[in-house]
This record gives C-alpha cells, sequence and structure tokens, in this order.
C-alpha cells in the first residue's frame, strides 16, 4: 500500500502572502462601499472614507451595516491593517452571527496577524455556515496549516481550492512549491 507524503519544496519556505478574501453585496448607502471592494482595489484610503461614511449615515439596516462593515473590513486588510478590520467582523458578528463571507474574512485577517489556530475555527465555521466562496476558504485553510508546519493539510486544502475553482491561480501558485512522493 502506497503512503503520500508531502514535502514543501525547499524553493519557497514560506506560504503564499495573499489570502483570498469574499466581499458582500451591499445595498443602499452601504452599494458604493461593495463597488469600491469589488471593482476599485485602490486607493484603499479613499474606499475606507466610503465605507465609514456609509457606516456612519445610521440609515442601513442590520444586514446592510453587517455587509458594509464586512466590506471596510476587507479594505483594512488590503492596507494590513489586520486589527481595524477584526474590529469590523467583530462588530458585524454582533448583527448576522451566521454569514459565512464574515467568518471567510475574519479567517484571513487572524492569518494576517499570525493566529493561525483561530483562522482555523474562523475558516471552517464559513464552511459550516455554506460561505459562496468555499475554495477561498479552502485556499486560507491551506495558507494557515502551512505556517503551522502541517504541510500535507495545506497541500490537501490547496487541492481542494484548485478542485472547487480551478482556473485559481493562488491555489495553483502554492502547490508548485509541493513536491509529492510516494513511500
Amino acid at each position: 500500500m502506497y503512503r503520500l507524503l508531502v514535502l514543501i519544496s525547499l524553493l519557497a519556505a514560506t506560504p503564499v502572502a495573499g489570502h483570498a478574501q469574499a466581499f458582500v453585496i451591499g445595498d443602499g448607502v452601504g452599494k458604493d462601499c461593495y463597488q469600491a471592494v469589488k471593482f476599485n482595489p485602490v486607493p484603499a484610503q479613499r474606499h475606507e472614507r466610503i465605507c465609514t461614511d456609509a457606516i456612519e449615515s445610521g440609515t442601513m439596516n442590520r444586514v446592510n451595516l453587517a455587509s458594509t462593515l464586512i466590506n471596510r473590513g476587507i479594505i483594512r486588510m488590503r492596507m494590513a491593517n489586520y486589527d481595524s478590520a477584526l474590529e469590523d467582523y467583530a462588530r458585524a458578528e454582533s448583527l448576522t452571527p451566521n454569514t459565512g463571507a464574515l467568518y471567510l474574512n475574519k479567517g484571513a485577517a487572524l492569518i494576517g496577524i499570525g493566529d493561525y489556530d483561530a483562522a482555523l475555527v474562523s475558516l471552517n465555521r464559513s464552511l459550516e455556515l455554506e460561505t459562496q466562496d468555499p475554495y477561498a476558504a479552502y485556499y486560507n485553510i491551506g495558507v494557515a496549516h502551512e505556517y503551522l508546519g502541517q504541510a500535507q493539510t495545506a497541500y490537501e486544502n490547496y487541492q481542494t481550492a484548485l478542485e472547487l475553482k480551478p482556473d485559481w491561480s493562488l491555489p495553483t501558485k502554492a502547490l508548485e512549491r509541493f513536491t509529492v512522493e510516494r513511500n
């Protein structure tokens, strides 16, 4: 019987730096924030202000406010401001605790601050809640496992991400760093 052994290639010693994210469709005044996240990733400071203005308007219902907080969190992650992103996700969680995209993005932010165990809890919660972007959750789970030194589990999750979204370059690049040997 063959046992699959996965080794990280010596060509690259660290996981891919990027974290997968999932934005949430906003409505009303939050729509500008959603569009800033989806269509205009730079300049992030200007888009953060658009989202903040929408949040501070006080005119959104609970669901739209949570969506806008998640989207602002994504913008803050793009600026490597993970603590502020996590504050947005905590506030969104208090409004809509059963949103898969929330936990997917929270997991990405937790990877950003190096809390890989907490990231795995959040990312697995996103899958339990049937996130619309399971491929991104599996990719981020792979990143967390790779940072934890669990190469085989990382490899398997990158593979799952690629199976769910075959044309996605992030898991493809991650998998290129691995060597698979059969014992």
